[in-house]
């Protein structure tokens, strides 16, 4: 067995250039409606829970269920979700999710009763669980163009920002004017041409590697976000001392803080600690959860003001919050398109928060004589315009840089800091709010419209509490996410693909002051825009000289470098734009990933996985010849198959894909006999030459002297060494039949009659040997 290096070039799942899907446009349309169905459900039933209370006949208690069901099993099986997206492919997910959410919304519309109709809600959450995470990650790969990127994501945000305001118009609609029922059906009547279009538009994503599934971190973070929202929701209907209150809750944190220790040992962990490392995506997702926790005390409570204070029919209540629709979607693309390129995260979402803390903190003026137009509107397009500066921009930016194989997972992160603030807003709200009405109501006994001031006042709480959560986005987002022309995380237009790895924050910031403290990393000067990160292994171990090469898009070489000890790189270059970089280390997978280039310093770590060796060679017979089409079977250490080829005309197979360690390589062909060789495969290319003999035949008749066949006599095999090769039983006409056998010496033993012995030599592929058998008197 000889070893031959054979040069491959192979793009690794973290360094792969994306090519832009060729459906991209529809896919974003496929996705968009499949996310507006699951944040439809947010608050689409609401309006309805008073017809189906009365249709079901079930108390005020259940109505909490209907709602708490949903968002329960939602919340707690997001992030389960998310990684089963990035370990069984993200169209495969998505498809179950929305063939599993329609199924359910169908079963939930034809509820004959209250347990029916909760159990649906909460397999709605559970397949909602499932589509959300995948719907976002496709989002994610499917858009890398900076710019392309910017405008899917301003459309989605729009989508995510408004759909629970749009749940509520159709919620109002579709109960005023069909049934209640339809606030269920309409997510079939969305469902099927969203399936249909991930059939025909959506790429098929197949995970490069296939790690086992961390049960316990599963049960963890399951159990742990259950407790929260369970408790949570739990607060809205009893009081905060009840013990399933606190008790949840302190169950749900012990359990989360579990799961993230348990996260830093794992050798598959759920949630990957370091997609929380960077600063812009942590100032992100801070930004998406208080962001979600502050806009439920609009939907909720102003939602209450005007049907209650100022009698607004479920419809008219809907279409009330149309201007504040129409406000978020033009400020999501002015953010994406326009603000975030110029100016950045860190200037963009603190000013949202500002908008929409002032829009909130004018609300709070309302009163029972307050007009639509000169009271509510005005800040209603304030609000709508801060969230449409926060919403797509966080959720860009919590996902940006990302590693391919994390995006289910870092997507499932988004939609859970949503769910979580939701959970917690609605309870600490509601809570606040009735205690407000309720201390109103005892200081004022006299005033004949106590009840209605106590209410409006509750509500006014309210929105003061969700502009303190806003003015807390303000100061996280300002402190979190970094400056333009500080930030080594690239906004959209310099993106950090989104097959990029993680950065290790800690081990990147010693590795940059080293590299400029030695003078080997030039920071932009001069008009040179540098490039640099390190270089390492999938089990983080720093790659020294590591090849790093530059081109540009015509595929010229503009730069190289060499990756020092601790495997960290510099590459400078004068030229702009979208540049490829590639990064190759002997053993190890080359990497390239495109970047795209101006004055601000470029930050990339290169993460180069173990190359899969093969095995290569001929398979010939004992005379010479190829053996076409004979079947190549490796097997590993356990016996487990690994991978199969056949042979081609020539005789030649191979087998790729084959990770380094030792296999068994079986062989077999017509009329050769098989052959199981052991084969030692390291990262390059293995070559083993492999040689089948011919396998003989033995066949003959036994027969007495007078020519009569015998059957039911017994023929023995027996090699030279004395091994019983194998033992036939003639047949009705005394033959038998020896297959499979190597050329050489054998004696056939025949009785039944007296033994006889007979020597054959085998050297060919087929021999015949008569036996006379006789009676012992004969």
């Amino acid at each position: 067995m000889s070893s031959t290096s054979v040069d491959t070039v192979q793009t690794g799942p973290s360094g792969q250039i994306p090519a832009q899907a060729k459906h991209r446009w529809w896919a974003l349309a496929v996705v968009s409606l499949a996310q507006l169905m699951v944040v439809l459900d947010s608050t689409i039933v609401n309006i309805a829970l008073p017809s189906a209370q009365k249709a079901l006949a079930f108390d005020n208690n259940g109505r909490q269920w209907i709602v708490t069901a949903y968002s329960l099993a939602f919340g707690s099986l997001l992030l389960l979700g998310g990684r089963l997206a990035d370990l069984f492919g993200r169209k495969t997910i998505f498809i179950v999710g929305i063939v599993g959410f329609a199924a359910a919304s169908a079963i939930g519309g034809a509820a004959n009763g209250f347990t029916m109709l909760v159990v649906a809600r909460a397999v709605q959450g559970l397949f909602a669980a499932l589509l959300a995470p995948a719907a976002l990650s496709l989002l994610t790969s499917t858009f890398t163009d900076a710019k392309e990127r910017a405008k899917a994501f301003g459309i989605y945000g729009a989508i995510a920002g408004s759909g629970a305001a749009l749940g509520l118009v159709l919620g109002g609609l579709l109960t005023e004017y069909l049934n209640w029922r339809w606030t269920l059906y309409v997510n079939d009547v969305i469902a099927v041409p969203a399936l249909v279009g991930a059939i025909l538009f959506i790429r098929r994503s197949v995970p490069t590697e296939r790690p086992q599934l961390d049960i316990p971190g599963v049960v963890l973070v399951s159990g742990g976000l259950f407790g929260i929202v369970y408790g949570f929701a739990n607060a809205e209907t009893h009081d905060w001392n009840n013990w399933m209150t606190w008790g949840f809750l302190a169950a749900g944190v012990v359990l989360l803080v579990a799961f993230f220790l348990w996260q830093t040992r794992a050798k598959h962990p759920v949630l990957p600690l370091r997609i929380l490392a960077d600063r812009d995506r942590a100032g992100a997702l801070s930004a998406l959860f208080i962001a979600s926790a502050g806009m439920f005390g609009v939907f909720l409570f102003l939602t209450y003001y005007l049907q209650s204070t100022l009698g607004y029919s479920p419809v008219k209540n809907g279409v009330a919050f149309l201007p504040m629709v129409g406000a978020l979607m033009v400020g999501s693309q002015l953010a994406t398109n326009w603000l975030i390129p110029k100016i950045g995260p860190k200037v963009v979402v603190p000013f949202g928060a500002l908008l929409a803390a002032v829009g909130l903190a004018w609300l709070t003026r309302l009163d029972l004589y307050s007009g639509y137009a000169a009271h509510v509107l005005p800040p209603l397009l304030l609000l709508g315009a801060g969230i449409g500066l926060i919403i797509p921009t966080a959720m860009s930016y919590a996902t940006l840089g990302v590693q391919e194989d994390d995006q289910g997972v870092a997507s499932a992160a988004v939609n859970t800091t949503q769910q979580v603030g939701g959970a917690i807003s609605t309870a600490l709200l509601n809570t606040l709010a009735a205690s407000a009405a309720t201390n109103y109501a005892k200081d004022h006994p006299t005033d004949p419209l106590v009840q209605a001031k106590a209410a409006v006042h509750s509500y006014a709480v309210a929105y003061w509490w969700s502009a303190a959560f806003f003015a807390v986005a303000l100061i996280v987002t300002v402190l979190m996410f970094r400056s333009k022309k500080k930030s080594t995380g690239l906004p959209p237009e310099n993106s950090r693909t989104t097959a990029a790895p993680e950065e290790d924050t800690v081990g990147r910031t010693a590795t940059m002051a080293t590299l400029a403290a030695t003078g080997a990393l030039n920071t932009g000067g001069g008009g040179a825009a540098a490039i640099r990160g390190q270089a390492r292994d999938s089990a983080g171990t720093p790659l020294p000289r590591t090849a790093i090469t530059l081109l540009d898009t015509a595929g010229r070489q503009v730069a190289r470098a060499t990756s020092h000890e601790d495997g960290s790189y510099a590459v400078e270059t004068a030229e702009h734009g979208s540049l490829v970089l590639i990064g190759s280390a002997p053993g190890h997978q080359p990497q390239v990933v495109t970047l795209a280039l101006n004055e601000v310093p470029v930050s990339h770590d290169l993460v180069l996985l173990p190359s899969r060796g093969g095995v290569a060679g001929t398979l010939r017979g004992g005379d010479g010849e190829a053996l076409s089409g004979a079947l190549v079977v490796a097997t590993d250490q356990h016996g487990d198959v690994t991978a199969s080829t056949t042979a081609g005309t020539d005789g030649g197979y191979r087998l790729t894909e084959l990770l380094p360690g030792d296999y068994t390589l079986s062989v077999s062909a017509p009329g050769h006999r098989p052959a199981a060789v052991p084969a030692t495969v390291s990262a390059e290319s293995t070559r083993l030459d492999i040689e089948l003999s011919v396998a003989a035949t033995l066949h003959g008749t036994v027969h007495t002297p007078d020519g009569r066949a015998l059957d039911d006599a017994r023929v023995t095999l027996i090699d030279p060494a004395g091994n019983v090769v194998g033992t036939r039983t003639t047949s009705i006409d005394g033959s038998y039949s020896f297959t499979d056998l190597s050329s050489q010496q054998y004696t056939v033993l025949a009785s039944g009659y007296p033994p006889v012995a007979t020597p054959v030599t085998l050297s060919g592929s087929q021999e015949g040997v008569d036996i006379l058998l006789s009676h012992k008197e004969g």
